[in-house]
Protein backbone atom coordinates (compact mmCIF):
# COMPACT_ATOMS: atom_id res chain seq x y z
CA UNK A 1 0.00 0.00 0.00
CA UNK A 2 1.40 3.40 -1.00
CA UNK A 3 2.52 6.00 1.50
CA UNK A 4 1.09 9.50 1.86
CA UNK A 5 3.49 12.41 1.39
CA UNK A 6 3.38 15.04 4.13
CA UNK A 7 5.55 18.14 4.44
CA UNK A 8 7.83 16.26 6.83
CA UNK A 9 8.02 13.12 4.71
CA UNK A 10 5.98 10.02 3.89
CA UNK A 11 3.62 8.39 6.36
CA UNK A 12 1.73 5.12 6.26
CA UNK A 13 -2.02 5.41 5.52
CA UNK A 14 -2.93 4.09 8.97
CA UNK A 15 -1.07 7.04 10.53
CA UNK A 16 -3.46 9.55 8.97
CA UNK A 17 -6.25 9.39 11.55
CA UNK A 18 -8.83 12.15 11.85
CA UNK A 19 -8.45 14.33 8.74
CA UNK A 20 -9.80 17.62 7.50
CA UNK A 21 -9.41 17.56 3.72
CA UNK A 22 -9.50 21.29 2.93
CA UNK A 23 -7.57 23.83 5.01
CA UNK A 24 -5.05 26.67 4.81
CA UNK A 25 -2.29 27.13 7.37
CA UNK A 26 -0.91 30.34 5.84
CA UNK A 27 -2.61 32.33 3.09
CA UNK A 28 -2.63 35.53 1.08
CA UNK A 29 -6.16 35.99 -0.26
CA UNK A 30 -5.99 39.76 -0.74
CA UNK A 31 -6.85 39.40 -4.42
CA UNK A 32 -10.37 38.60 -3.23
CA UNK A 33 -10.60 41.36 -0.63
CA UNK A 34 -7.95 43.88 0.39
CA UNK A 35 -8.26 43.34 4.11
CA UNK A 36 -6.22 42.02 7.00
CA UNK A 37 -8.98 39.41 7.38
CA UNK A 38 -7.77 37.71 4.19
CA UNK A 39 -4.15 37.26 5.28
CA UNK A 40 -3.06 34.37 7.50
CA UNK A 41 0.60 34.91 8.38
CA UNK A 42 0.76 35.09 12.17
CA UNK A 43 2.87 32.04 12.95
CA UNK A 44 2.22 31.97 16.70
CA UNK A 45 -1.52 32.42 16.24
CA UNK A 46 -1.61 29.67 13.61
CA UNK A 47 0.19 27.39 16.07
CA UNK A 48 -2.34 28.18 18.80
CA UNK A 49 -5.30 27.49 16.50
CA UNK A 50 -3.82 24.26 15.09
CA UNK A 51 -3.05 22.97 18.56
CA UNK A 52 -6.74 23.37 19.42
CA UNK A 53 -7.47 21.07 16.48
CA UNK A 54 -4.91 18.54 17.67
CA UNK A 55 -6.04 18.64 21.30
CA UNK A 56 -9.63 18.02 20.17
CA UNK A 57 -8.53 14.86 18.32
CA UNK A 58 -7.43 16.11 14.91
CA UNK A 59 -4.41 14.33 13.46
CA UNK A 60 -4.05 15.39 9.81
CA UNK A 61 -5.00 18.19 7.45
CA UNK A 62 -4.73 18.70 3.71
CA UNK A 63 -3.46 22.24 3.14
CA UNK A 64 -4.63 23.22 -0.34
CA UNK A 65 -2.71 26.51 -0.56
CA UNK A 66 -1.38 26.80 -4.11
CA UNK A 67 1.35 29.02 -5.57
CA UNK A 68 -0.96 31.95 -6.25
CA UNK A 69 -2.36 31.81 -2.70
CA UNK A 70 1.06 31.86 -1.08
CA UNK A 71 2.29 35.01 -2.87
CA UNK A 72 5.27 33.22 -4.38
CA UNK A 73 5.51 35.78 -7.20
CA UNK A 74 5.13 39.06 -5.31
CA UNK A 75 7.25 38.57 -2.21
CA UNK A 76 6.83 36.77 1.07
CA UNK A 77 4.44 37.25 3.94
CA UNK A 78 6.51 34.89 6.09
CA UNK A 79 10.14 34.86 7.27
CA UNK A 80 10.83 31.75 5.16
CA UNK A 81 9.35 30.27 2.00
CA UNK A 82 5.78 29.11 2.40
CA UNK A 83 6.47 25.34 2.15
CA UNK A 84 9.20 25.65 4.77
CA UNK A 85 6.85 27.57 7.08
CA UNK A 86 4.23 24.82 6.76
CA UNK A 87 6.88 22.18 7.43
CA UNK A 88 8.01 24.08 10.52
CA UNK A 89 4.41 24.20 11.73
CA UNK A 90 3.96 20.46 11.19
CA UNK A 91 7.10 19.76 13.19
CA UNK A 92 6.04 22.14 15.94
CA UNK A 93 2.48 20.82 16.27
CA UNK A 94 3.08 17.16 15.47
CA UNK A 95 0.24 17.22 12.92
CA UNK A 96 0.41 15.46 9.57
CA UNK A 97 0.11 18.24 6.99
CA UNK A 98 -0.25 17.29 3.33
CA UNK A 99 0.49 20.33 1.15
CA UNK A 100 -0.98 20.99 -2.27
CA UNK A 101 0.51 22.38 -5.45
CA UNK A 102 -1.04 23.98 -8.50
CA UNK A 103 -2.90 27.15 -9.40
CA UNK A 104 -6.08 28.40 -7.75
CA UNK A 105 -8.24 30.28 -10.30
CA UNK A 106 -7.69 32.80 -13.06
CA UNK A 107 -7.80 36.16 -11.19
CA UNK A 108 -5.01 34.81 -8.97
CA UNK A 109 -2.79 33.40 -11.71
CA UNK A 110 0.74 34.62 -12.25
CA UNK A 111 1.15 36.32 -15.64
CA UNK A 112 3.54 33.70 -16.98
CA UNK A 113 0.77 31.10 -17.05
CA UNK A 114 -0.79 32.86 -20.02
CA UNK A 115 2.22 32.03 -22.18
CA UNK A 116 3.05 28.61 -20.69
CA UNK A 117 2.06 25.40 -22.44
CA UNK A 118 0.11 22.61 -20.79
CA UNK A 119 3.20 20.43 -20.63
CA UNK A 120 5.35 23.21 -19.17
CA UNK A 121 2.85 23.73 -16.36
CA UNK A 122 2.57 19.97 -15.83
CA UNK A 123 6.35 19.60 -15.59
CA UNK A 124 6.48 22.24 -12.83
CA UNK A 125 3.79 20.44 -10.88
CA UNK A 126 5.57 17.11 -11.20
CA UNK A 127 8.73 18.75 -9.89
CA UNK A 128 6.81 20.09 -6.87
CA UNK A 129 5.63 16.54 -6.12
CA UNK A 130 8.80 14.61 -6.86
CA UNK A 131 11.54 17.09 -5.83
CA UNK A 132 10.06 19.93 -3.78
CA UNK A 133 8.00 23.11 -4.00
CA UNK A 134 9.57 26.46 -4.91
CA UNK A 135 13.14 25.23 -4.67
CA UNK A 136 12.68 23.64 -1.24
CA UNK A 137 12.82 19.97 -0.29
CA UNK A 138 9.19 20.08 0.88
CA UNK A 139 7.18 17.86 -1.46
CA UNK A 140 3.56 18.34 -2.42
CA UNK A 141 1.24 15.47 -1.55
CA UNK A 142 -1.82 16.52 -3.57
CA UNK A 143 -2.68 18.60 -6.62
CA UNK A 144 -4.93 21.47 -5.63
CA UNK A 145 -6.97 23.30 -4.91
CA UNK A 146 -7.42 23.77 -8.65
CA UNK A 147 -10.36 25.99 -9.46
CA UNK A 148 -12.57 28.03 -11.69
CA UNK A 149 -13.59 31.63 -11.01
CA UNK A 150 -16.97 31.62 -12.74
CA UNK A 151 -19.56 28.98 -13.62
CA UNK A 152 -17.44 27.87 -16.57
CA UNK A 153 -13.78 27.03 -17.19
CA UNK A 154 -11.87 29.84 -18.89
CA UNK A 155 -9.29 28.99 -21.59
CA UNK A 156 -6.30 29.47 -19.29
CA UNK A 157 -8.03 27.59 -16.47
CA UNK A 158 -8.64 24.71 -18.87
CA UNK A 159 -4.92 24.70 -19.68
CA UNK A 160 -4.17 24.43 -15.96
CA UNK A 161 -6.71 21.63 -15.49
CA UNK A 162 -5.14 19.68 -18.34
CA UNK A 163 -1.68 20.23 -16.85
CA UNK A 164 -2.91 19.00 -13.48
CA UNK A 165 -4.38 15.92 -15.14
CA UNK A 166 -1.08 15.11 -16.84
CA UNK A 167 0.84 15.64 -13.60
CA UNK A 168 -1.61 13.36 -11.80
CA UNK A 169 -1.20 10.61 -14.35
CA UNK A 170 2.56 10.76 -13.91
CA UNK A 171 2.64 10.96 -10.11
CA UNK A 172 -0.58 9.26 -9.01
CA UNK A 173 -1.50 11.84 -6.36
CA UNK A 174 -4.98 13.04 -5.49
CA UNK A 175 -6.55 16.04 -7.27
CA UNK A 176 -8.78 18.41 -5.29
CA UNK A 177 -10.76 21.17 -7.01
CA UNK A 178 -12.39 24.50 -6.17
CA UNK A 179 -15.91 25.19 -7.41
CA UNK A 180 -18.24 28.12 -6.79
CA UNK A 181 -21.96 28.80 -6.68
CA UNK A 182 -22.66 26.66 -9.73
CA UNK A 183 -22.51 23.03 -10.92
CA UNK A 184 -19.14 23.69 -12.59
CA UNK A 185 -17.72 20.55 -10.98
CA UNK A 186 -19.20 18.62 -13.92
CA UNK A 187 -16.95 20.61 -16.26
CA UNK A 188 -13.97 19.92 -14.00
CA UNK A 189 -14.55 16.19 -14.30
CA UNK A 190 -15.10 16.42 -18.06
CA UNK A 191 -11.69 17.99 -18.68
CA UNK A 192 -9.88 15.67 -16.27
CA UNK A 193 -11.55 12.62 -17.78
CA UNK A 194 -10.65 13.75 -21.31
CA UNK A 195 -7.02 13.71 -20.17
CA UNK A 196 -7.38 10.17 -18.84
CA UNK A 197 -7.63 10.79 -15.10
CA UNK A 198 -9.34 8.11 -13.02
CA UNK A 199 -12.09 10.23 -11.44
CA UNK A 200 -11.88 8.16 -8.27
CA UNK A 201 -8.69 10.19 -7.62
CA UNK A 202 -10.59 13.50 -7.59
CA UNK A 203 -12.26 15.50 -4.83
CA UNK A 204 -14.69 18.13 -6.11
CA UNK A 205 -14.59 20.88 -3.51
CA UNK A 206 -17.14 23.34 -2.10
CA UNK A 207 -20.14 21.37 -3.33
CA UNK A 208 -22.18 22.75 -0.42
CA UNK A 209 -22.46 26.05 -2.30
CA UNK A 210 -24.60 24.35 -4.97
CA UNK A 211 -26.81 22.22 -2.70
CA UNK A 212 -28.51 20.22 -5.43
CA UNK A 213 -28.67 16.50 -4.74
CA UNK A 214 -28.83 15.56 -8.43
CA UNK A 215 -25.59 17.49 -9.02
CA UNK A 216 -23.86 15.85 -6.07
CA UNK A 217 -24.95 12.37 -7.11
CA UNK A 218 -23.81 12.90 -10.70
CA UNK A 219 -20.31 13.76 -9.46
CA UNK A 220 -20.30 10.71 -7.20
CA UNK A 221 -21.64 8.29 -9.80
CA UNK A 222 -18.81 9.32 -12.09
CA UNK A 223 -16.41 8.22 -9.35
CA UNK A 224 -15.43 11.44 -7.58
CA UNK A 225 -15.46 12.34 -3.92
CA UNK A 226 -17.46 15.43 -2.95
CA UNK A 227 -16.21 17.83 -0.28
CA UNK A 228 -18.36 19.79 2.11
CA UNK A 229 -15.61 22.06 3.29
CA UNK A 230 -16.95 25.04 5.20
CA UNK A 231 -18.31 22.89 8.01
CA UNK A 232 -17.18 25.33 10.70
CA UNK A 233 -19.57 28.03 9.55
CA UNK A 234 -21.16 30.06 12.35
CA UNK A 235 -24.27 30.64 10.22
CA UNK A 236 -26.89 28.18 11.50
CA UNK A 237 -29.06 28.42 8.39
CA UNK A 238 -26.07 27.71 6.17
CA UNK A 239 -25.03 24.78 8.37
CA UNK A 240 -28.53 23.34 8.10
CA UNK A 241 -28.33 23.47 4.30
CA UNK A 242 -24.97 21.67 4.39
CA UNK A 243 -26.24 18.96 6.73
CA UNK A 244 -29.38 18.32 4.69
CA UNK A 245 -27.30 17.92 1.53
CA UNK A 246 -24.99 15.47 3.30
CA UNK A 247 -27.96 13.48 4.60
CA UNK A 248 -29.42 13.23 1.10
CA UNK A 249 -26.19 11.71 -0.20
CA UNK A 250 -26.02 9.26 2.72
CA UNK A 251 -29.64 8.24 2.16
CA UNK A 252 -28.80 7.56 -1.49
CA UNK A 253 -26.13 5.11 -0.32
CA UNK A 254 -22.97 7.13 -0.97
CA UNK A 255 -21.58 8.02 2.46
CA UNK A 256 -18.24 6.59 1.31
CA UNK A 257 -17.88 9.42 -1.23
CA UNK A 258 -18.10 12.36 1.19
CA UNK A 259 -15.13 14.18 2.73
CA UNK A 260 -15.19 17.19 5.02
CA UNK A 261 -13.17 20.30 5.77
CA UNK A 262 -13.43 23.79 7.19
CA UNK A 263 -11.45 25.90 4.69
CA UNK A 264 -9.95 28.24 7.28
CA UNK A 265 -9.15 31.21 5.03
CA UNK A 266 -10.07 34.28 7.07
CA UNK A 267 -8.81 35.48 10.42
CA UNK A 268 -12.47 35.65 11.44
CA UNK A 269 -12.54 31.84 11.10
CA UNK A 270 -10.11 31.51 14.01
CA UNK A 271 -11.42 30.79 17.50
CA UNK A 272 -9.32 33.77 18.60
CA UNK A 273 -11.45 36.03 16.38
CA UNK A 274 -14.83 34.53 17.23
CA UNK A 275 -14.99 31.70 14.68
CA UNK A 276 -15.11 27.95 15.19
CA UNK A 277 -11.52 27.42 14.06
CA UNK A 278 -9.79 24.28 12.84
CA UNK A 279 -10.95 22.54 16.01
CA UNK A 280 -14.67 22.48 15.14
CA UNK A 281 -14.66 19.17 13.27
CA UNK A 282 -13.08 17.02 16.01
CA UNK A 283 -14.49 19.13 18.85
CA UNK A 284 -18.17 19.69 18.05
CA UNK A 285 -19.19 18.39 14.64
CA UNK A 286 -19.96 14.82 15.72
CA UNK A 287 -22.45 16.10 18.28
CA UNK A 288 -24.05 18.43 15.73
CA UNK A 289 -24.30 15.63 13.17
CA UNK A 290 -25.92 13.25 15.65
CA UNK A 291 -28.40 15.96 16.64
CA UNK A 292 -29.32 16.32 12.96
CA UNK A 293 -29.77 12.63 12.19
CA UNK A 294 -26.35 11.72 10.78
CA UNK A 295 -25.03 8.52 12.34
CA UNK A 296 -21.74 8.04 14.13
CA UNK A 297 -20.84 5.41 11.53
CA UNK A 298 -21.28 7.92 8.69
CA UNK A 299 -19.37 10.57 10.62
CA UNK A 300 -16.43 8.20 11.13
CA UNK A 301 -16.40 7.33 7.43
CA UNK A 302 -16.20 10.99 6.45
CA UNK A 303 -13.37 11.98 8.80
CA UNK A 304 -11.29 8.80 9.04
CA UNK A 305 -11.81 6.30 6.24
CA UNK A 306 -12.79 8.40 3.24
CA UNK A 307 -9.82 10.82 3.40
CA UNK A 308 -7.45 7.86 3.61
CA UNK A 309 -9.09 6.17 0.62
CA UNK A 310 -9.03 9.38 -1.40
CA UNK A 311 -5.34 9.95 -0.74
CA UNK A 312 -4.16 6.44 -1.59
CA UNK A 313 -6.68 5.52 -4.27
CA UNK A 314 -8.15 2.62 -2.30
CA UNK A 315 -11.69 2.75 -3.65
Amino acid sequence: MQNIMTVTGPIKPDELGFTSTHEHVFLDNTRQQWSANTVLNNVDLAYKELMMYKEAGGQSIIDVTTADLMDRENGRLLPVKHPEAVKDMAERTGLNIILGTGWYREPYYHKRLYSATVNQIADELVQDIETGIDGTNVKAGVLGEIGTHFSWISPVEERVFRAVARAQKKTGVLITTHTNWSPVGIDHLNVLEEEGVDLRRVIVGHVQFWPDNDYHLELIRRGAFVAFDRMGTTNKTEFGIFVNAIKSIIEAGFAENIVLGQDICYRADYVSYGGNGYRYMPYKMKEDFLDNGISEEAYNLMVFENPRRALIGDN
